[in-house]
């Protein structure tokens, strides 16, 4: 496992906790509602069974404002500790846990929805991750991603994205947190990630049946994986 890595997103996220939500809201200019709403309107139709849901790279909990609240047990799993003090403020009947991907703490065959907020492009080991989901979710159990990707062709939309999001976004984002650094590196890891088409490889890889791949904004996408 990248122990940097995982000590620099830590670090990162811990450092913008306070103004999260707030500069999610203003740098999408309120776009990332619609995204989430939108990864819950995938995941409704397709998930069977409504016991456990496990939030990975909760943060601040986000998810839970959208959907999720009617399964029977609720839980947020993230490794940036001043980020969950804030979710279980607004969240009370969620159980959060300090803990990482890659070493869910639940027994096998466990969890009946796994939901990644743009928090997969933050993993220390994606590959180990999907394993770990794979794992303890029920058989025919969901794994939900909504994420960043980079650009995939030149359009005048994506130019504009691109410039948006590589240039302008961490200038913004380090004017609102006060965390300039943070913003230039959320901006890299969106640069440099992989793209859509190679995490469905990785997720069938991983047992996993790719039953949603749908994009609802130029680099913003909902993969729907299902345990087989």
């Amino acid at each position: 496992m990248n122990s940097l890595k995982k000590f620099k997103v830590i670090k990162t996220f811990n450092s913008i906790a306070d103004r999260y939500i707030l500069a999610n809201h203003l740098l999408s200019f309120g776009q990332d509602v619609c995204w989430r709403r939108t990864l819950c309107e995938q995941i409704y139709s397709s998930v069977k069974e409504k016991g456990v849901v496990l939030d990975v790279a909760t943060g601040t909990g986000e998810n839970f404002k959208y959907c999720l609240n009617d399964f029977k047990v609720k839980i947020g799993i993230d490794p940036a500790r001043k980020m969950m003090e804030i979710g279980k403020k607004r969240f009370p009947d969620v159980v959060f846990m300090e803990g990482i991907a890659e070493e869910l703490p639940f027994r096998d065959n466990s969890i009946d929805l796994i939901t990644v907020s743009f928090g997969v492009r933050n993993f220390a080991d994606r590959k180990e991750a999907f394993r770990e989901f794979n794992r303890v979710l029920k058989k025919d159990g969901i794994l939900a991603v909504l994420e960043f990707f980079p650009m995939e062709n030149g359009s005048f939309i994506n130019k504009a994205a691109s410039a948006y999001i590589y240039n302008i976004l961490p200038y913004l984002g380090g004017i609102i947190t006060g965390n300039f650094n943070a913003y230039k590196y959320l901006a890299k890891s969106i640069k440099n990630f992989i793209m859509p088409e190679i995490m469905k490889l990785e997720l069938k890889e991983r047992n996993f049946d790719v039953i949603n791949n749908h994009r609802i904004f130029p680099n913003v996408y909902v993969i729907l994986g299902r345990k087989v």
